[in-house]
């Protein structure tokens, strides 16, 4: 017996893919990988990791509040420039 791995980037091929190890009789187990990061430096996903987990850690501000707060610092910075 042998093995053999194959590994998809298009999710959407994997039914066919299916369908056709399916239709050689051949046995096949899916594994969805959920830490396939593809091509990303460490940096970024240690950086998109670090975000997720203040989301979740409740440490956000909403799109109004960092909105209005660089409106105000423009306006400072406008006023400094022109003053």
């Amino acid at each position: 017996m042998a093995t053999l791995k194959i590994e998809i980037d298009e999710e959407r091929d994997l039914p066919e893919l299916q369908a056709v190890l399916t239709r050689m009789g051949l046995k096949f187990e899916v594994e969805e990988d959920e830490d396939d990061w593809g091509d990303l430096p460490e940096a970024a996903i240690e950086g998109i990791k670090a975000g997720l987990a203040d989301g979740e850690a409740g440490r956000v501000h909403s799109h109004e509040y960092v909105m209005a707060y660089m409106e105000e610092k423009l306006n400072r910075l406008r006023a400094k420039k022109n003053g």
